[in-house]
C-alpha cells in the first residue's frame, strides 16, 4: 500500500504557523535549542533563589545552614505577606541579609486569602480570580506596604497583581519609591506563556517566578521575547503542586534562560504553608547542593550572578 503523504509533514494550525513564523512569534514547542547569549546587566548567568523563608527563625537557621555546607545563595523570599510581620522582625531580616551580602524578597500581604471584601475568591470558582485584587482598599494598603519596606530597607517585592506592579513601577519611576527596588511577579500571576510575559515586562516587573512545569522550547521563547527579564524557575517544587524535580534539565534551563534564578528547595514541603522546621531546612539545603551539583557536572561553564548586580536584592542601610 503506497504512502501519498510524501517526506514533508504538514502541521496542524498551518496557516497560523506560517503567520507566527513570518513575525518572529513563538510556533510551536518542538523547536531548536539555543543558548540565550544574555547575563545579568553586571555580569553572571544565575542565581540561586530560596523560597518560603517566612521569619527571622528561619533565615537565621536557612543561613547557617548554607554557610556551613559552602553552599551560595543569592536572595531568600518570604512569601506569606509582610503584613503579618512586625517592623521589629522584618528589620531584623534585613540586618541578617545584608551583613551577609545575600537578597531578601518580602511578599505584599494585601491579597483576597486575607481581605473581607474577596468573597468570590474564596468561594467555589475563586481560582479564576487568581489573586489578583478586586477592590481600591487593598491597592492602597499594598502600596502602603511598599513605603514600609523600603523605608525599612527592602529592596525586593513581590507582588500578586499585574496592576500593582504596574502601578509601583510608575511610583519607581517617579522616585516615590527606591530606583533600585526590583519587582518580581509570584508564580500566582500565573505567567505561562512568552506572550504574558511581555506583558509583565512591559508594565514594570523585573522578574517573574514561570508557572512551574513549562518546557525548554516555551521557556527558551519567553527569554527571547523579553531578553531584560529575569527568569524565575523552580526547579522542583511541592507535593501539592506536582512534586517534580528538574535536576537533570538544569544545564539545559541555565543556557537557554539566562540571566534566572534556579528557585530551589519547594519539595522539601508538600505545601508552602506546611510549618517549616530543622528537618525541612537541612531538605532545602539539600536540594541546593544537588541542583549545583548536577550543573556542574554537566561541564558548561555557567557564571553566578556578580556581586554588584541589583536583582540580588541585598537590602539597603537605613
Amino acid at each position: 500500500m503506497s504512502n501519498d503523504f510524501g517526506s514533508t509533514l504538514t502541521r496542524g494550525a498551518s496557516r497560523a504557523r506560517r503567520y507566527l513564523v513570518d513575525n518572529g512569534l513563538p510556533y510551536s514547542d518542538e523547536i531548536e535549542l539555543k543558548a540565550s547569549g544574555v547575563e545579568f546587566a553586571d555580569g553572571g548567568h544565575y542565581g540561586v533563589e530560596i523560597p518560603v523563608v517566612n521569619s527571622f527563625k528561619v533565615l537565621d537557621a536557612t543561613l547557617r545552614m548554607l554557610q556551613a555546607e559552602e553552599l551560595p545563595v543569592t536572595r531568600f523570599n518570604e512569601t506569606l505577606g509582610a503584613m503579618l510581620l512586625s517592623d521589629s522582625e522584618v528589620t531584623d531580616m534585613l540586618d541578617l541579609c545584608r551583613e551577609n551580602g545575600v537578597g531578601m524578597l518580602f511578599a505584599l500581604g494585601p491579597r483576597p486569602e486575607y481581605d473581607r471584601k474577596a468573597a468570590f475568591y474564596r468561594g467555589g470558582f475563586g481560582a479564576s480570580q487568581g489573586r489578583r485584587i478586586n477592590n481600591n482598599d487593598a491597592i492602597a494598603q499594598s502600596v502602603e506596604e511598599a513605603y514600609r519596606l523600603t523605608e525599612l530597607g527592602c529592596r525586593g517585592l513581590i507582588a500578586y497583581d499585574l496592576g500593582v506592579i504596574r502601578l509601583l513601577s510608575d511610583m519607581r519611576a517617579a522616585g516615590e519609591l527606591p530606583a533600585d527596588l526590583m519587582l518580581k511577579a509570584s508564580s500566582h500571576c500565573i505567567v505561562s506563556n512568552p506572550m504574558t510575559s511581555r506583558i509583565y515586562a512591559e508594565n514594570g516587573a523585573d522578574s517573574v517566578t514561570t508557572t512551574h512545569d513549562l518546557g525548554l522550547g516555551v521557556l527558551q521563547e519567553i527569554r527571547q521575547g523579553s531578553p531584560r527579564l529575569t527568569i524565575d524557575l523552580p526547579t522542583d517544587v511541592y507535593g501539592s503542586k506536582g512534586g517534580f524535580i528538574r535536576f537533570y534539565e538544569v544545564p539545559e534551563l541555565v543556557q537557554i534562560c539566562s540571566p534566572m534564578m534556579l528557585k530551589i528547595g519547594a519539595s522539601a514541603q508538600s505545601h508552602p504553608h506546611d510549618p517549616v522546621n530543622e528537618n525541612t531546612i537541612r531538605q532545602r539545603v539539600q536540594r541546593v547542593a544537588l541542583c549545583l551539583e548536577y550543573l556542574a557536572k554537566s561541564g558548561i561553564e555557567a557564571k553566578y550572578i556578580s556581586d554588584l548586580s541589583p536583582q540580588r536584592c541585598v537590602p539597603a542601610p537605613v
